[in-house]
Order: structure tokens, then sequence, then C-alpha cells
């Protein structure tokens, strides 16, 4: 467990040795993808999730894209036939899935590979590299997940020509921001871990930037706590899964920023409350919710960069779930650290 503590913490150094990569891949992407021209983003499970909010400015800036699972746009997709640039991100760079599309893809299609491992089959392969920084000892994703953020990120304010997005106005700003979520007082933490270890059903609630880690927070919870965590996005919590909170051993867990859609989540969070529910939110500074619900605050910060905060906000529950389940380690027994078989 101390591994783990200890890649949450270092997470600010790992972002701020970076800088150099994060500004590459802002100065360098419209360049390397071309002006106008339509781009298909892929990878699987942490590496896709990683792309949601990027793709929000994406949309925003009206820039013409495919965000697709790297195994079903391969199989059931356009990828053989494709042309369009691609930006290919595997922290491994060895991913099954990855090594197939690879293999089948032409060669003379222009790729961009996003891994931490330039010696990899996708390092060696990509038109393009952006190897990132990532010196995890622990298993879980960490590091790897924020930073492939920020890379998303990059790459997206220098595709939809997002000046005030560029690296220089926002990493110090990250770095710091994170450095106060990773060593954040450890009750408040413990206070809402107890509410989700004491589930085996819990519903991860985001809407907009936030959906991606709502989707990562929940494998992990499945890979490392075993508990069956579903992600939800905020609009479709009433069409459905809230029926689950009339299960007994069942949480809610909501993400809320300082948003134009704030309260819409508190109006739900309140609603969770009056029916019964146990929830636990991560909310940002000034989001007030009722005092039934566990909550664990995070600095505000761009919409755009949310994604990062929540994201070590997460990991620190991570192991506060951990600890109030007796847990030594965290280490999924079924998943391997490169999924070799696709």
């Amino acid at each position: 467990m101390l591994d783990l503590i200890n890649d949450i913490r270092s997470q600010p150094e790992t972002l701020l040795a970076n800088a150099d990569l994060f500004d590459l891949a802002y100065r360098s992407a419209a360049e390397w993808v071309g002006v106008g021209k339509e781009v298909v983003i892929t990878g699987m499970a942490t590496s896709l999730w990683a792309w949601h909010s990027a793709g929000l400015v994406l949309n925003n800036a009206g820039v013409s894209h495919t965000i697709a699972d790297t195994s079903e746009y391969h199989r059931y997709g356009t990828a053989e036939a494709d042309t369009s640039p691609l930006i290919i991100t595997s922290r491994s760079g060895e991913s099954a899935e990855i090594i197939n599309l690879l293999d089948a893809i032409a060669g003379e299609r222009t790729t961009i590979g996003v891994t931490a491992y330039e010696s990899s089959t996708l390092g060696r392969e990509a038109t393009y590299v952006l190897p990132f920084r990532a010196a995890e000892k622990a298993f879980y994703n960490t590091s790897s997940f924020t930073t492939t953020l920020c890379v998303a990120t990059a790459i997206a304010a220098g595709l939809a020509g997002r000046r005030d997005l560029a690296i220089i106005f926002w990493l110090k700003q990250i770095a710091e921001q994170v450095a106060v979520v990773a060593s954040r007082e450890q009750d408040k933490f413990a206070d809402a871990a107890a509410v989700v270890a004491r589930s085996r059903v819990a519903l991860m609630t985001a809407r907009g930037h936030l959906i991606g880690v709502a989707k990562q927070a929940s494998l992990d919870l499945q890979e490392g706590m075993r508990i069956a965590a579903i992600p939800v996005s905020g609009g479709l919590l009433r069409h459905g899964p809230m029926e689950l909170i009339c299960l007994p051993d069942s949480v809610v867990v909501m993400l809320i920023p300082q948003d134009h859609m704030t309260p819409v989540m508190v109006r739900a969070a309140s609603d969770l409350v009056e029916q019964g529910a146990s929830v636990v939110a991560i909310a940002t500074d000034g989001v007030e919710l009722p005092e039934a619900v566990e909550v664990v605050r995070v600095p505000v910060t761009l919409p755009e960069l949310n994604a990062v905060v929540f994201a070590v906000a997460l990991q620190r529950l991570n192991v506060s779930i951990a600890r109030a389940l007796n847990m030594s380690s965290i280490e999924p027994t079924l998943i391997p650290k490169i999924t070799r078989v696709e």
C-alpha cells in the first residue's frame, strides 16, 4: 500500500517533469494531424476514458473527430480502410488490441502514439510518439492516468487552437492543485470510504468533463475492491440506475464540480438522500450539499482540468476504501498489467 500512496503523492512532480512533452503535444498536434482533417482517437479502458474531457474541447471547437474503443474500431469499424490521422493511446504500448490494430492499418497512415514506453511496439511503429513519464511502482493507474489526461488535453487544445489552454498557463497551477488533494487530511477520505466499503454496488455519477474519470474510478473499484461499480452519466441517473439505491448495500458516488450543472447535481443528491440512499460526493470548494452526504473537497480549477484534480481525489479515496476493507495491498487477481489476449 505504501508504494501506491507514494505514487499518488509524487504526481505533482511527475506532471511538471512532463512539461516539455505536454508542450510538444500542444505545439505539434495540428501539424501532425493536418489542418481540417478528421482525426480518430483510440485506446482501451483507462487510455480511452482519459480522452473524454479532451473530446469536449474538440467538440466545442468544431474539430471533427471520433473517439473509439480500439477493439471495436478494428473488429467492427473502418480501421483497415480508414486513412484519417490516428491517435493511439496505450500506457504499455503492448496491449493485444493495440498490436492487432497496428497490424491492420495501412503502413502510410499517420499515427500518433501516446505511451509510457517509447521502446514499445506502439512507440516504435507510430509516425510520431509522445512518450510520457509515469514511474509508478504500484499496479494501480495513478500518474499514468493523470499524465495521459494532461497529454490528451494538450493535444486537444492544440487541435482546437485554444491559446488559453497553452501549457504555460495551466501546468504549474494544476500541479499545485494536485499537491493540495494528494496531501489533504485523511479523515474526510476515511469517512467517505467507510460508506463505500460497506456497499457492494456503487453508482459512480458524473457529467461533462468528469464522465471519463467516473468510468476509470468504476474500473478501479471493480479491479481493486471487487465492488460492482457502475459509471452513470448524471443525465441518465433517473432513467433506471436510480432504482439500484433500493438495494440495502448500495451507494451513489457523485462527482460535482462548480459549473452550470451544479444545481442539477445538488438537487439529485438531495433527492437521493430523501429516498434513503447512501451518498458520497467529491465536490469542489463552495458546492453546498445536504448534511447527510459525506463530502470530500477539491480545489476549483478550469473545467478542462477538473478531470485531473478529481482523479487524484478518487485515488486517495481508493486507498481509504482498501484500508476500510482491511486490505494490505490493491492487486487484481485476474487482470495482468498488460492485456496480452484480446
